[in-house]
């Protein structure tokens, strides 16, 4: 053996060695249980001992959790201030003042819009809107049953809207809300045709309802003696309701979904926890404000203060500058509890920031605190939060308003409510719902760029006035009735038209030092 087959045998040695320690190092810092090439998210160890997963359906995921977390959101929605405002948030900035209007749209042969029909339609609409003609109570107009189904499933997750078809309405039918406590959460079962009750809803081999089995009565009127409630020795009686009579609103998150989540799911247990907080911090400072100090004596007696109020209490004067002598043994010990706490603010925030991140809203808003917040920070939030309030008004415009407003056609021309041939039904069906807007967050300088978009025919007068919540038709209707009025009475109203100055227009040497007249900025957001 040679010198050189001497040092490959070394090199190979080293290179053994250096294997070994390697493979020693990567053991050491790879979880136990883990493989080399699979997700970390899935290491068991015991960093990770309590973080179990969950493999069941969505359906039986949530039987065995679902009253208690509705249970739990309404108490949140009663007594928790923060609770409440997400749910007032969510009806608000959806809904707005006006709700979700309807807009006719039908058109003739042509393409035209069919102007009569559509004043029919909208007129009709409005009067069917009304509380008398809407509901079976007769005490809820259609803005309320928007409102009252929005809030409904938002802190429940869920709600029902059952439609009565009868002759004794102006319209051929009425509109009931009812509670998802109607709809049984134990009433499961296979049917023999091969369909299947999931928690009361009755559906096909696919999933799509059938009918729903509906509690005549409603089991959550437990404090009702006497009024149609059910004991728990009770077998709570149902009705097979059909499917195209029911609407059942909820969000679905997971494909084969049967019922709904209260939207508070996330956030329930820190909401909880954070008032529970804050209520120990302030029963701590009214105490820490109550009791400042006492006396103290060796067998517990020897001060007999000023005088004895009507309660047994002992009475002693103080006053600025007052210096008393106390008996001999008798000593004065003060109390500190610490209280109001001063890390009380930023503890709260953190959780609060935690909370309006599993809401989807912004902290500034479900806070309502403006402290430390700058316009762009406030303007950010705005405009992420407002992408989640149009989706809810798509959702309810789809799933809502449109099945509502195509059954009313349909009875509202069986009983000649509405003076529509029943051949020509679908040319009704086209309409718009025109949900609310949203005003602008920097109004100069938002109408100055729409101002350019107009310009630059990238964009619409009737798509602006959509993003506000508004008919272009109706804009030019109200403007065209003032013009009227003023005229009539000798008034002119009318601003003098000038030529707006865009950039475009400027002399080429301002265009090059970015120098523009006055006139821009005196007309910003005039068009030509």
């Amino acid at each position: 053996m040679g010198f050189l087959d001497i040092f490959k045998r070394n090199v190979k040695a080293v290179k053994g060695k250096r294997s070994f320690f390697t493979g020693t190092l990567n053991s050491l810092n790879r979880p136990s249980g883990s493989a080399g090439s699979g997700y970390l998210g899935a290491v068991q160890d015991r960093l990770t001992e309590d973080f179990k997963g969950s493999d069941q359906s969505a359906d039986s995921s949530s039987a065995t959790s679902l009253e208690k977390l509705r249970s739990r959101a309404r108490q949140l929605y009663m007594s928790n201030p923060y609770a409440n405002r997400y749910i007032n948030m969510v009806v608000s900035q959806t809904l707005g003042m006006d709700g979700i209007k309807l807009e006719a749209h039908t058109k003739r042969e042509n393409g035209d819009l069919d102007e009569l029909d559509n004043l029919n339609i909208e007129r009709a609409w409005a009067d069917f809107s009304k509380a008398r003609n809407c509901t079976v109570t007769g005490r809820q107009t259609f803005l309320d049953v928007q409102r009252l189904a929005l809030s409904t499933m938002a802190r429940d997750g869920e709600v029902l809207i059952r439609i009565h078809k009868t002759k004794d309405a102006k319209y051929g039918m009425y509109l009931q809300v009812l509670e998802a406590d109607y709809l049984l959460i134990n009433f499961n079962k296979e049917l023999k045709n091969g369909s299947r009750v999931r928690m009361g809803v009755e559906q096909d081999k696919f999933g799509k309802p059938i009918a729903y089995h509906l509690a005549t009565k409603s089991p959550s009127d437990v404090g009702l003696q006497g009024v149609g409630y059910y004991s728990s020795a009770d077998t709570i009686e149902t009705e097979r309701v059909p499917a195209e009579e029911i609407i059942h609103l909820y969000m679905q998150e997971r494909p084969e979904q049967s019922r709904g989540i209260t939207w508070l799911a996330q956030s329930m247990r820190a909401l909880h926890m954070t008032e529970a907080y804050r209520e120990a911090e302030l029963v701590n400072a009214r105490v820490s404000a109550s009791k400042m100090a006492f006396y103290t004596s060796p067998d517990g007696d020897g001060y007999t203060g000023d005088d004895i109020d009507e309660d047994g209490n002992l009475i002693f004067e103080a006053e600025a500058g007052m210096i008393e002598q106390l008996p001999s043994g008798v000593g004065l010990e003060t109390l500190d509890w610490g209280s109001p706490n001063t890390n009380v603010s930023d503890f709260v925030k953190s959780m609060l920031r935690g909370v309006s991140a599993g809401l989807n809203v912004s902290y500034t808003g479900l806070a309502n605190d403006l402290e430390g917040v700058n316009f762009s920070s406030i303007r950010a939030g705005v405009q992420d939060e407002r992408e989640i309030w149009k989706y809810i008004q798509s959702y309810l415009s789809e799933h809502l308003l449109d099945p509502i407003y195509n059954y009313w056609l349909e009875c509202a021309i069986l009983v000649s409510a509405v003076p529509f041939p029943p051949r020509k039904i679908d040319k009704f069906r086209e309409v718009i719902w025109r949900p609310r807007g949203f005003s602008y967050v920097d109004p100069a300088k938002d109408n100055q760029a729409i101002a350019k978009a107009l310009q630059l025919g990238i964009t619409s007068r009737t798509e602006v006035a959509s993003q506000q919540g508004k008919d272009f038709k109706d804009i030019l209707n109200d403007l065209a009735k003032e013009e009227e009025m003023a005229y009539s009475m000798g008034v002119n109203i009318s601003p003098i038209q000038t030529m707006p100055i865009y950039p475009a227009m400027q002399e080429p040497e301002a265009q090059a030092k970015g120098e523009f007249s006055d006139e821009v900025e005196d007309q910003e957001g005039v068009e030509e």
